[in-house]
């Protein structure tokens, strides 16, 4: 749940709505509620670069100001930097992987 309440706080801090966030991350609203509230504890990294953007910080941040999260390991917080430090080519590249694997039927 820290990672949600981390969300919350940054997207509060900036003066957003969850609507404002959702669309500047280009995330459902109801997505943004979801990860405020606990319901996903374990977003993907695409879902992470979006929330990023949409709060004007970095993945690795993000992921650092997660580090209490249950679960979630250093090399979490390592991979999410050596993702900030990638260009942006690079890391759309990879994104459009992840997502291309996620949606493959098993």
């Amino acid at each position: 749940m820290r990672f949600g309440r981390e969300i919350r706080r940054r997207r509060k801090a900036l003066g957003l709505t969850q609507d404002a966030l959702a669309e500047r991350a280009r995330i459902s609203p109801h997505f943004v509620s979801a990860i405020e509230n606990g319901h996903t504890r374990d977003p993907s990294l695409s879902t992470l670069q979006a929330l990023a953007r949409g709060l004007a910080t970095s993945v690795g941040d993000l992921v650092d100001s997660a580090r209490e999260v249950p679960g979630l390991s250093p090399l979490g917080a390592e991979v999410g930097r050596m993702f900030d430090a990638m260009p942006e080519d690079a890391q759309t590249a990879i994104v459009t992987i992840l997502r291309s694997l996620r949606r493959r039927p098993r």
